[in-house]
């Protein structure tokens, strides 16, 4: 297995700008809920733990970045998403329920296009 600190490096290496990290940390989130999706599936309970914690943990550094003074209605509406997510996360695990992992990347699927298409307008 792979040293976290060495993963981190090469993974920090390769990214441009803060735009960037946003969007691979958006990527990562859905891949994971994808993966705790599958877990459920396969009846790996360990997985789907790991899985959604990892989730919850990104929400949560995500949610704490938010800058209330210059983000205003945006920083608002975000922190009520991730708060949102996060519950209904807490309930998935709990009740091994895909469905809710699912509304939970419906929801975050429109935001990280909204990025992504921001950024690309703003180059």
């Amino acid at each position: 297995m792979e040293n976290p600190y060495v993963a981190y490096q090469k993974n920090i290496e390769t990214i441009d700008s803060k735009e960037e990290l946003l969007l691979k940390t958006y990527e990562e989130i859905i891949s994971l809920l994808n993966i705790a999706i599958m877990s459920i599936e396969e009846n790996d309970v360990k997985t789907k733990a790991e899985s959604l914690s990892k989730v919850t943990n990104v929400l949560s550094v995500l949610k704490a970045s938010l800058d209330f003074e210059n983000g205003g209605e945006i920083a608002r509406n975000l922190d009520k998403l991730y708060d949102f997510c996060m519950e209904e996360l807490l309930k998935a695990n709990l009740n091994n329920d895909k469905e809710l992992i699912k509304n939970v990347i419906e929801v975050l699927t429109p935001v990280y296009e909204g990025y992504k298409e921001a950024f690309k307008k703003a180059k």
